[in-house]
């Protein structure tokens, strides 16, 4: 418990004191959490890599976008189909550095959204299971539009 010296110093703090505190801890939050974060979006282009290569080998159109950084890939999107014989169907996954955020999204819907920073109980084979099942997803809609 802390003493009244030290509830004094915290009691008459400014504003601008306690939002720079806040701020700092934040960063540092995210700071821990990007290791997390990026092993999980690893996992998860493990996983559209690995669609990609199962869809390819029944000779289906599919592509596997890759967007780098300067360090490693820091989107990837699998594109199921061709624009020219709709519907084209996609799955993303994508990392913001910044907030330590991974976003899953399936075609054009609202990303899922993964907050390592915020919470720390997500593990990263979480994500690529994930990952996993939206894939499983987008096959069954792909196989449902054009049967192979």
């Amino acid at each position: 418990m802390a003493n009244w010296r030290e509830e004094l110093t915290e009691a008459v703090k400014t504003k601008a004191e306690r939002e720079a505190e806040e701020a700092s801890r934040l960063k540092q939050r995210v700071l821990e959490a990007l290791g997390t974060a990026e092993s999980a979006l690893e996992l998860g282009i493990a996983a559209l890599r690995f669609a990609h290569e199962r869809i390819g080998e029944k000779g289906q159109k599919v592509a596997l976008e890759l967007t780098p950084d300067a360090t490693s890939a820091t989107a990837a999107r699998l594109v199921v189909g061709t624009s020219d014989n709709p519907p084209t169907l996609a799955l993303g996954i994508q990392i913001d550095r910044e907030t330590a955020i991974l976003r899953v999204q399936v075609g054009e819907t609202k990303a899922r959204e993964f907050d390592f920073a915020k919470d720390r109980h997500i593990a990263a084979l979480d994500v690529e299971e994930y990952v996993g099942r939206r894939a499983v997803e987008l096959v069954r809609l792909a196989q449902k539009a054009s049967p192979w």
